[in-house]
């Protein structure tokens, strides 16, 4: 009896991790996904006409007459039934395809770091007086998702404003990247997919004395693994404020 109940719940435990292994493909699709579905027809293709259709929760992307489709599921989550037809005409007999499809919970989102504050870089320096310079904030992107589905990469993109005119945008790189330009709009930030994080250093420049919040928003967070891409679910803060503080505004040392 021991060793049928070991073995029971060994088969138990492995049917689950199977189940959150086999997560987000076109069985188990993640909601807001798009997914490629085929068949081999007869051999013979004369007088042989081909259908595709889905009973609910998803769209045909496309032609529905060949011999595979993109079906774009939806958000509304459940089991639903994609079948395929293939009927010869000259005799009107069919062959009729099904397979079920259930639409499960997206788990993917990018989020940023709490709000935080910092002091300029020249900060504990002999400093001429109304010294102005540059400093860096670094900004940090969280990637989330079921820890069992693997993707080749993520993507986002993300803005940068600085508040009043004392500072300047002087520069921003992603995860030690290339310059990435002063426009403050930045898109298409791709990251491989064993990365968890993403470092986005901003310079900006201007008095030390004085102090500036700057704000790095990150939008179209995208999951890729193969041909599937997963859009950002919506959970998690999206913006991130870094308050700069400004130094001491200490007059230069005088005598009598």
């Amino acid at each position: 009896m021991k060793n049928k109940l070991t073995y029971l719940l060994t088969t138990i435990a492995f049917l689950a991790i199977s189940s959150v292994a086999m997560a987000q493909d076109g069985k188990s699709p993640y909601a807001g996904t798009s997914h490629n579905y085929s068949v081999t027809p007869d051999a013979d293709a004369t007088n042989k006409t081909y259908l595709w259709s889905v009973s609910g929760g998803g769209t045909i992307n496309g032609a529905a007459d060949g011999t595979s489709v993109t079906i774009d599921w939806g958000t509304t989550l459940g089991t639903y039934t994609v079948t395929f037809t293939e009927k010869d005409e000259s005799t009107s007999c069919s062959t009729i395809r099904e397979l079920e499809v259930e639409v499960i919970s997206n788990t993917f989102y990018l989020n940023m770091f709490s709000d935080a504050s910092a002091c300029h870089d020249s900060t504990g320096l002999i400093l001429a007086s109304g010294a102005s310079g540059p400093t860096t904030l670094y900004f940090t992107v969280n990637l989330n998702k079921d820890n069992a589905w693997s993707i080749d990469t993520w993507e986002y993109d993300f803005s940068v404003s600085v508040d009043g005119s004392d500072y300047s945008l002087s520069s921003v790189k992603v995860d030690d990247g290339a310059e990435l330009g002063t426009g403050g709009s930045y898109s298409d930030i791709s990251v491989t997919g064993t990365e968890s994080t993403s470092e986005i250093a901003v310079v900006i420049d201007g008095p030390v004395t004085a102090g500036t919040n700057v704000t790095v928003t990150i939008s179209n967070g995208e999951a890729i693994k193969g041909v599937v891409v997963t859009p950002d679910n919506g959970s998690g803060d999206k913006t991130q404020i870094l308050t700069l503080n400004p130094l001491p505004n200490t007059t230069d040392i005088t005598t009598d």
